[in-house]
């Protein structure tokens, strides 16, 4: 399968910033996931390719540009979440809405993510998101969990949890893959 990753945020946008127990931007962990994303599916014989590979800045619109002209069958954009209020935890991946393909994307890779232990499923959720209205293949934003959440901001800064998550994505791409009958 071709696999458009898309590391969120970058350059001068660094995304949310989860600040207790430690400051930590949202583009260093979206970049980390991405890359061990890439290798993941490349390990298995898939055909990956990154909107960005460091720390510079990309519009939406590129992104999604980036994709389409490359012919990608999905599009993942990694992100970590954050909200106002630090009891804020789980993951969550957004599909455009009235997209089917999308939808069954976003539900194959949030019921992979949840086989982690200790994630509160905050579900499959429709949104408007550039990278989702622009792309024309089924695109999901992936938010792995909350910044913001002093456990949760541990979880995403640890180098084996960055791993779990581009396994578990992975997992469900490729079960995307599956429910649609491509070889």
């Amino acid at each position: 399968m071709r696999v458009c990753i898309d590391a969120g945020h970058g350059g001068r946008d660094p995304g949310a910033i989860g600040r207790q127990p430690f400051e930590l931007a949202e583009k260093e962990v979206t970049l980390a996931v991405a890359l061990l994303l890439e290798q993941e599916l490349e390990a298995r014989g898939h055909w990956a390719v990154m909107t960005r590979r460091c720390d510079r800045s990309l519009s939406l619109s590129a992104r999604a540009a980036f994709a389409n002209r490359l012919g990608a069958e999905v599009f993942v954009s990694v992100h970590a979440n954050a909200a106002a209020s630090a009891e804020a935890q789980g993951m969550e991946v957004f599909h455009f809405p009235g997209s089917p393909r999308g939808q069954l994307l976003a539900g194959e890779i949030l019921r992979s993510l949840l086989r982690l232990e200790g994630h509160r499923d905050r579900g499959v959720k429709e949104a408007n998101f550039a990278v989702l209205r622009l792309t024309r293949m089924p695109a999901v934003v992936v938010e792995c969990e909350f910044l913001t959440h002093p456990a949760g901001l541990e979880f995403l800064a640890d180098p084996e949890s960055q791993r779990a998550l581009a396994e578990r994505i992975a997992d469900g791409i490729e079960s995307f893959e599956t429910h649609l009958g491509t070889p």
